[in-house]
């Protein structure tokens, strides 16, 4: 059994698999007493050691002279709104700190996803449920063989509720078993949800989609500390929030609102991670949203290269990608950035696509 434990300021987080044989773990966060940090412990590792790559075509390792920095990117067409997927390795441009680096890897086709449902079952979300899991069974169907589908639901704490599997119908099962109740603690749970896809995602690329109604009332985690995990993990997060029921009046002139303040919050989540935040106005767009997403992790170009940075000194680089096709108006989306690794550290694993 893996243990995941996160101290809070009273008491502590604990993760762990509930029952015999059971695939469930939950993150327990009582009270804020203690001043240490929260730190879930490294599961198992099951990924390859420093130094090595995954060739997905035959699984043999590769070693790698230095680190590997893979970036999914979606290009999209500013007159269409549409993906495009006939550009070739030589129009596109990848700057980390604004130097320009060179493309080592370049590939446009898909691949296989490590995806985390991780869904608000909070009591506030007890009216829209059963569609949010209808659009989710949806897009769960329309996954590939080699996918890879995890579910979390998040109430006052997140909670595992069926680990990485290619079943469809365990997938469908844990969807349609969800209850709403309780609070939201939505930081904490993408916390989880993106060190879970790092670490324990078989397949390079990886996508969180967070399903929520509004503000974080519950978290542990702050925005900052979640950003700054995330950018140590390479999971692209979409956020789809229902946030039409929240309060459009800010406290005073230059307040914002309750409504802005939770958009404000779910547009900076995405972004940092090259992933997308949406707003459905109704409920039946929920179906559309999820056939989006799915179109986006299906549609993106992996591309990598090898940083001309050596240094090994944790700090945060930004990236940026850009496209050269000079008739054609396009726009190219993926992470801002990472964080490199520190002396000593075995880096996050990149494998190529």
């Amino acid at each position: 059994m893996r243990f995941i434990q996160i101290r809070s300021v009273a008491v502590f987080m604990m993760l762990a698999l509930l029952g015999l044989g059971a695939n469930t773990f939950s993150l327990r966060a009582d009270s804020r007493q203690q001043k240490d940090k929260p730190k879930p412990q490294n599961p198992q590792q099951s990924n390859p050691k420093k130094g090595e790559g995954i060739d997905q075509d035959d699984q043999t390792p590769i070693k790698l002279t230095s680190d590997l920095v893979m970036l999914d990117v979606q290009v999209v067409d500013a007159a269409s709104n549409k993906p495009v997927m006939d550009l070739i390795k030589e129009q596109f441009q990848v700057f980390e700190d604004k130097v320009q680096q060179e493309v080592s890897i370049f590939d446009r086709e898909q691949v296989p996803v490590s995806l985390v449902f991780t869904i608000d079952t909070s009591g506030s979300m007890k009216a829209k449920l059963d569609t949010v899991i209808k659009a989710s069974v949806n897009l769960v169907k329309e996954s590939r063989a080699d996918d890879e589908m995890a579910v979390i639901e998040f109430k006052e704490t997140p909670e595992l509720l069926t680990e990485f599997t290619n079943d469809v119908n365990d997938i469908v099962d844990t969807l349609q078993g969800l209850v709403a109740s309780s609070r939201t603690a939505m930081l904490d749970a993408l916390f989880l949800a993106a060190d879970y896809a790092s670490k324990e995602g078989k397949n390079r690329r990886k996508a969180v989609i967070v399903v929520t109604d509004g503000l974080d009332k519950d978290s542990y985690y702050k925005f900052n500390e979640v950003v700054s995990h995330m950018r140590e993990t390479d999971a692209q997060v979409y956020l789809i929030g229902f946030t039409n029921d929240l309060s459009k009046d800010g406290a005073w002139v230059f307040k914002k609102s309750e409504k802005d303040n939770a958009e404000n919050l779910l547009n900076k989540l995405a972004a940092e991670t090259g992933g997308k935040a949406f707003f459905p106005k109704e409920l039946a767009e929920v179906h559309q949203i999820a056939q989006q997403i799915s179109t986006d992790l299906r549609t993106q170009y992996s591309i990598g290269y090898y940083s001309t940075n050596s240094k090994r000194d944790g700090t945060f680089r930004a990236v940026k990608v850009q496209v050269n096709a000079p008739s054609r108006r396009l726009s190219a989306r993926t992470r801002n950035g990472y964080t490199a690794p520190r002396e000593g550290e075995t880096p996050h694993t990149n494998t190529k696509p």
